[in-house]
């Protein structure tokens, strides 16, 4: 009878699951199969490559999951990775009501997901709007996570520091906004987001990288909906606390930001009250790093995740600043170029 019963959980569990091509996709994922699931009514997208310990990848603001398809290849070497569209992005549903997009929202689709898909207990990555659902999971469902690596995310975003373009608020004007879209939309603007977006490190990529980034802004872009893009940009800024929480929290926690980050004072807030709160968090500052470390750094990010994922929770942990790596920094990691 107990075993009738399993069987019929995990078949209700499968008929959650869908992959391609019964979904359509904007376009064939460059690492990995395309995979949905259903949570809470909404649909949402993953690609998933490798096997072993899982892992989930969740990127940033506006972002879609090829944000981290300069670290899944070797990440994917050694770990089950699912890199995820959270709702809003990519091929993930876009609801234009009932849902505000907030940190907690978001990591409340994604704990359900964990579950469903019974990946707990996970270690989950997340780039800025990504790592702050990462940690948000983190605090409240810390039953499904094993570790985090949080890339400048935050529990504690305020509006004044993150200092965030005022152009999300223009999207909301009637006819203004259309207009802007517009142009969003166009890609007449894709080369210059994705330099905005490197900064300094632009100019160290080679042309394939510079094209390979090129086109994952553009992915962004024509795969975001207007109501989403507000969504998200309200929701990130608007104040976000839930350090309290954290720090009741026992999973084990990176933190990497980048010294030369355009929101390094979020990123030294944050650890600042890590210090407070959450002493066992170990820090990494990368000197020459930008916000977006995961497209500058991916073999180190990757050997980061391989690390943490590797280990047992509880131990010292040593905040410290890094260099940029070298090829054998990469090896003592267990990143393969």
């Amino acid at each position: 009878m107990v075993s009738v019963v399993f069987l019929v959980l995990g078949a209700a569990a499968c008929a959650n699951v869908a992959t391609a091509p019964e979904q359509s996709v904007h376009a064939e994922p460059k690492y990995g199969r395309d995979k949905f699931i259903r949570v809470r009514g909404h649909t949402l997208h993953y690609v998933e490559a490798g096997a072993g310990r899982p892992v989930v990848l969740v990127p940033g603001a506006f972002t879609t999951y090829r944000a981290w398809d300069r670290v899944l290849p070797g990440l994917s070497l050694h770990r089950r990775v699912l890199a995820v569209d959270y709702l809003g992005v990519g091929d993930s549903d876009k609801p234009k009501a009932g849902f505000r997009y907030t940190v907690e929202e978001q990591a409340d689709l994604l704990a359900e997901m964990i579950a469903e898909l019974n990946l707990a207990p996970v270690t989950l990555v997340g780039a800025s709007y990504g790592g702050a659902v990462a940690l948000n999971v983190a605090a409240r469902h810390p039953q499904l996570v094993g570790q985090v690596v949080s890339i400048e995310g935050g529990a504690l975003i305020t509006p004044e520091v993150l200092n965030y373009s005022r152009l999300g608020a223009l999207l909301d004007w009637p006819i203004l906004g259309e207009i802007i879209w517009g142009f969003m939309q166009s890609g007449l603007f894709d080369e210059i987001s994705a330099r905005s977006i490197m900064g300094q490190a632009w100019n160290g990529l080679d042309s394939g990288e510079q094209r390979e980034i090129v086109g994952i802004v553009r992915a962004n872009i024509q795969t975001l909906s207007k109501t989403s893009w507000t969504g998200i940009y309200r929701a990130i800024t608007e104040r976000i606390d839930f350090m309290d929480a954290l720090a009741d929290s026992q999973t084990r926690i990176l933190y990497l930001y980048g010294a030369d980050s355009k929101y390094r004072a979020v990123a030294e807030m944050n650890v600042t009250r890590f210090e407070m709160h959450r002493p066992a968090v170990e820090v990494v500052r990368l000197e020459g790093g930008i916000h977006d470390l995961h497209l500058q750094y991916p073999d180190m990010v990757a050997g980061l995740v391989l690390r943490v994922s590797g280990m047992a929770p509880g131990g010292d942990l040593v905040a410290r600043d890094v260099s940029a790596p070298t090829d054998e920094d990469l090896a003592a990691e267990g990143v393969v170029r």
